[in-house]
Order: C-alpha cells, then sequence, then structure tokens
C-alpha cells in the first residue's frame, strides 16, 4: 500500500510538472522534479519567476518566487514570494501549477510593477526563445529568385510546382487511402442493407403481434377479474342466502294460495314441499359453507 501511494504522489507530480510546461512558455528545468524558472517581461522588462515544489507537493502548495522583487499586492516586497495569489490561497492537490503560474505572470503583463524599493535595474535574463520554424515547404529554399518571381506571377507555374510538392502528394496519397476506407466500409453496409431491411420488418411484426397479444391479455384480466369476484366464496354464500329466501318466499306464497282456497290440497302440497325442500337445501349450503370459511380464517390468524 505505501508503494502504491508513493507511485500515486509521484504520478501527481509529473502531470502538474507538465502543466507548468503546457500553459507557460520559456520554462527551463533548474533541478529534475524541485525547481523551475519561467521568463517573461512586463512593462519592457525581464523578469523570472522560480517555482520551488517541495517534496510533500503537490499535496503541499509550491513556493514561487519573483526575481527582482516588485511591489504588488500578491507579492511580499522584500523577498519576492509571491504569497496573495488567488491560485496559491486556493491550491489543492487537483489543481493545476501550470494554470496558476499563467495567471501570476498575466497579472503581471496587464498591470506592470514597480521595482521593490524603487530601483530601475533588473538582472538580465536569459529568456529561451523557440528556434525559428523550418519551412514547411523546403522545395522553396531550392528556387532561383526568378523563379519564386515565377511563381507569384504565374498561376500555371504554381499549380505545377504545388502539384508536385511531397506535401501534396502524401495529402493526395493519403485521400485516396482514405476514399477506398470510404467506399469499402459504404459497400459493407449495402451489403447488410437487405438483411437489415428483413430485421426491421420483422421487427414490425413483431411489435404488432406483441401490441395484439398486450390487448388480448388485458381483455383476459379483465374477464378473470369479472370471474374472480363471482366464483368467490364469499359471493356464493351471498348468492346461496338469496336463494334460501326466495324458496321460503315461495313457501310463504303457495300456503296464502291454499288457505285462501286458490289452490287444491294436492297441488299445495306438491308446491309447497318443493319449494321447502329447496330452501333446506340451500340453507344447508349456505351454513356449510359459512363453517368452511370460519375454519379458514381462523387458520389464516393462527
Amino acid at each position: 500500500m505505501i508503494q502504491r501511494n508513493f507511485m500515486i504522489d509521484k504520478d501527481a507530480r509529473r502531470r502538474q510538472i507538465d502543466t507548468l510546461k503546457i500553459f507557460n512558455d520559456n520554462v527551463q528545468e533548474v533541478i529534475e522534479n524541485e525547481e523551475y524558472t519561467v521568463g517573461f517581461d512586463s512593462g519592457g522588462r525581464p523578469f523570472i519567476l522560480t517555482v520551488f515544489l517541495y517534496p510533500s507537493f503537490p499535496n503541499e502548495k509550491p513556493k514561487i518566487v519573483i526575481t527582482p522583487s516588485v511591489e504588488h499586492p500578491w507579492i511580499f516586497g522584500p523577498t519576492g514570494e509571491v504569497n496573495s495569489a488567488p491560485g496559491l490561497l486556493n491550491f489543492a492537490a487537483h489543481s493545476d501549477l501550470g494554470r496558476i503560474v499563467r495567471a501570476i505572470i498575466s497579472e503581471l503583463e496587464k498591470f506592470p510593477p514597480k521595482i521593490f524599493g524603487g530601483g530601475e535595474e533588473a538582472p538580465q535574463v536569459d529568456v529561451n526563445h523557440p528556434p525559428p520554424a523550418e519551412g514547411l515547404i523546403p522545395e522553396l529554399r531550392s528556387l532561383t529568385i526568378d523563379e519564386l518571381k515565377e511563381l507569384d506571377n504565374d498561376p500555371e507555374f504554381l499549380d505545377d510546382f504545388v502539384e508536385e510538392l511531397d506535401v501534396v502528394k502524401k495529402l493526395r496519397n493519403d485521400m485516396d487511402v482514405l476514399l477506398q476506407e470510404i467506399e469499402a466500409i459504404a459497400k459493407d453496409n449495402m451489403s447488410h442493407e437487405e438483411k437489415l431491411t428483413s430485421l426491421t420488418e420483422e421487427v414490425t411484426r413483431k411489435l404488432s403481434e406483441f401490441r395484439s397479444l398486450g390487448d388480448t391479455y388485458e381483455s383476459l384480466c379483465v374477464l378473470q377479474r369479472k370471474k374472480a369476484e363471482e366464483f368467490s366464496p364469499q359471493h356464493i354464500k351471498e348468492l346461496l342466502q338469496i336463494a334460501a329466501s326466495i324458496s321460503d318466499s315461495e313457501c310463504e306464497a303457495c300456503a296464502e294460495e291454499f288457505l285462501a282456497g286458490k289452490i287444491d290440497v294436492q297441488s299445495f302440497l306438491n308446491t309447497y314441499m318443493a319449494a321447502k325442500k329447496l330452501s333446506t337445501m340451500r340453507k344447508a349450503k349456505e351454513e356449510r359453507l359459512t363453517s368452511q370459511l370460519n375454519s379458514l380464517e381462523k387458520h389464516s390468524l393462527m
């Protein structure tokens, strides 16, 4: 675990140093991983920012000193240490050292400071400037003055010259290769078009079937809920009670008709006995079902 933490800190330190070089010009390494200088000009004077990285950096903020020392709210004049720059005040391990130094230089370039103590002399700073870039078109070096003038005055000669440039030939060759790759990809895509169309139609058909099955499922669910209610034990019990009550009413009506002399004895006996038997059977079923329901409820509570 110690070795792993050491490697993580080392990588973080290196990334911070990389940002210093990315965001700033004229960075020179004085002591590897420990001390770096950044040269710049402000108000016609050369300055150097020296960046000191402590062993615990970037967990500890760096020390930045300007030479020569100047008068500025961010800088402690006698020592030249930059101690009040916002980036340093809020420095954390995830801050970018390069951005902080760039911000300090930008501030000093925008508002050229006075030399601390009023001195006008400043040490000469050897600011490294990048070497002049090599020509992007080296073929121009072999042309004479007359040929260069002809390039400027003769469009056809210029076109022929450009066509023979190595960089143009390379670009043309790269473009040909790229076009061939694009053509190959296009042909490969077209070869899958029929299969893709077939799969699209299959997906559309499956989607239609899915929706149809979904509608059927919803209808069956509604029917199932309706049937479940119709054939629930409690509902059957209520229907038996109603049927038994109807049979009792039929018995009473039959008796009233017999007493009123509307039917003879035989008709009364046949009708009354049939209704009474049906009522008794329904009440028996209702009582048995009630007993079973009570027993189930009792066991469910235990």
